[in-house]
């Protein structure tokens, strides 16, 4: 299985990924919503964790964008903003679920 991660926050970026690894994912991990596009576009996805505060892309123009390529997998939200207005707006975007930190 191979896990998208896009976050801005190193630290936990790479908590994530190694934790999924140690697992036995296959983990790409983004530091910013342009390189998770290309990673999402590029390569096949079995899911996605994606932050919605990112530097370039918004996460929930990210989250747009993939769906409109038509890439299916699912998109968990992981983010600070638990606001019930992100929420709504994010599973509007696309996403299947959504996690505050």
């Amino acid at each position: 299985m191979r896990i998208l991660i896009v976050e801005d926050e190193a630290a936990l970026r790479d908590q994530l990924r190694e934790q999924l690894e140690q697992q036995g994912y296959s983990v790409d991990a983004a530091a910013d919503g342009e390189e998770g596009l290309f990673l999402g576009r590029e390569y096949p996805m079995d899911l996605a964790v994606i932050d919605l505060g990112l530097p370039g892309l918004s996460g929930i123009e990210l989250i747009r964008q993939l769906r409109a390529l038509e890439r299916t997998f699912p998109i968990l939200i992981l983010t600070a903003r638990d606001a019930w207005q992100d929420k709504v707006e994010g599973l509007e975007s696309g996403a299947d679920d959504y996690l505050t930190k």
